[in-house]
């Protein structure tokens, strides 16, 4: 047994990771209120009010010069790095440093600014991507004054991240890259989630008491039906499979969408990032829907139904913008862009086979899409049983299982996790 993983072992079993878990929770609560606090300020200053998301040329100069500016940091912050920036990366930066010296402090909070950026010039992208990386970086530099293992140090701080921004129920399915979960057996797992789970309740603690107005909302549907045992789970099977099957192109055209990028655009990195923010800008002035992350976009399309030509276009150019994006530089994660899009999808089912079962076909196109592009259906389905209501969890358990047959049968096409 290596040292680091003798180091690891005391740490799981020794109570005193539970006093540092609530500590880094609490340290981690404060860096995400401040990060997710900067890229709040940063959309109210820029997107001052609802007019603007509606007034073409504002929303095309706000989308290029927002572009513009992660083509610059993407320039100033590593000109080498030409992977896309999203949660994949972010979980190898993470797991990276936990053995490694953390990168100097100038590209730490320069990743970290650019992820502010991306989403405040209304990246169709999430945060978590950004915030997981930025406080792994930060607490692997604690782990000599804590006097635990730096691997373990990060790992607790991860969990914090993942209570803060998705609750802590996340925590129990990981966010950890398919190899080193293999590397762990089930027994490991379940005692590691321990201090885990404390952490993310610490985390999430404190983020609560000081910045209550940031953090996700439960969907709902007033005029919905549940899902029945009949016709209903046929269009949800249908569902699942059409967004499994959108969420595996995603995952499929992204990084080759980037490699094209990164070697055929000359100048580098500023005219990558000017096309794309072009385009997210462009695609904003036919619908204001493809802006941001997805998450409060998902109840608006729920509460005001917009017509299933209006839907098709929606999703695919959500589907255009979150691809152009990831390729063009910008940094966030793929989890509620790609929720949006299977939940655009359902609505579009549910639009043409006219069911009124309308938010368990969205729990279920919300769970198989985020499901497959992030490789990891226990993730998506905690989340939706966070978000859902308990009369759409049988709906999502039948999109996982949909979804988990995507990913084993096209598993050698997807890039590595």
């Amino acid at each position: 047994m290596s040292e680091q993983t003798q180091g690891k072992s005391v740490d799981i079993d020794n109570p005193k990771v539970y006093l540092v878990a609530a500590a880094l929770g609490a340290g981690v609560g404060l860096i995400s209120i401040g990060f997710l606090f900067a890229v709040k300020t940063a959309k109210e200053l820029i997107w001052t009010s609802e007019l603007e998301r509606i007034n073409p040329v504002v929303v095309l100069s706000i989308c290029v010069v927002g572009g513009l500016l992660v083509g610059v940091l993407n320039q100033l912050a590593e000109k080498s790095r030409s992977e896309v920036h999203d949660l994949t990366e972010a979980i190898a930066d993470m797991e990276e440093v936990e053995t490694k010296q953390a990168p100097p402090a100038r590209l730490i909070f320069g990743r970290a600014g650019l992820g502010v950026v991306s989403l405040g010039f209304g990246g169709p992208l999430g945060p978590e991507a950004p915030l997981i990386a930025l406080v792994a970086q930060l607490s692997s530099r604690l782990s000599h004054i804590l006097r635990v293992t730096q691997a373990r140090v990060v790992e607790l701080s991860v969990a914090g991240s993942l209570g803060v921004l998705f609750g802590v129920p996340l925590v129990l399915a990981g966010i950890e890259s398919e190899e080193k979960a293999k590397n762990r057996n089930i027994g490991q797992r379940i005692v590691a989630r321990g201090p885990e789970i404390l952490a993310a309740i610490s985390s999430l603690f404190v983020i609560t008491k000081l910045l209550p107005e940031i953090g996700i909302h439960q969907f709902t549907s007033d005029n919905s039906m549940e899902v029945g045992f009949g016709i209903d789970l046929i269009w949800v099977a249908l569902i699942a499979l059409l967004a499994s099957s959108l969420g595996l192109a995603i995952v499929r055209a992204t990084p080759k969408a980037r490699e094209l990028v990164v070697s055929k655009i000359p100048g580098g990195a500023i005219p990558a990032g000017l096309l794309s923010g072009l385009i997210l800008g462009a695609s904003a002035v036919v619908t204001p829907l493809v802006l941001f992350s997805g998450h409060h976009e998902i109840q608006e399309i729920l509460d005001s139904p917009i017509g299933i030509g209006n839907l098709l276009v929606v999703v695919a150019l959500k589907t255009l913008v979150l691809i152009a994006c990831l390729a063009g530089g910008w940094y966030g994660g793929q989890i509620f862009p790609l929720a949006f899009i299977g939940a655009g999808t359902a609505l579009l089912v549910a639009d043409i086979v006219d069911s009124s079962a309308t938010l368990g076909l969205v729990a279920a196109g919300f769970v198989a899409a985020s499901a497959v592009g992030i490789r990891r259906p226990a993730l998506a389905l905690l989340l939706g049983f966070v978000l859902f209501p308990a009369t759409t969890w049988i709906p999502m358990l039948l999109a996982t299982v949909i979804a988990v047959a995507v990913i084993g049968k096209r598993s050698a096409e997807l890039p590595s996790h």
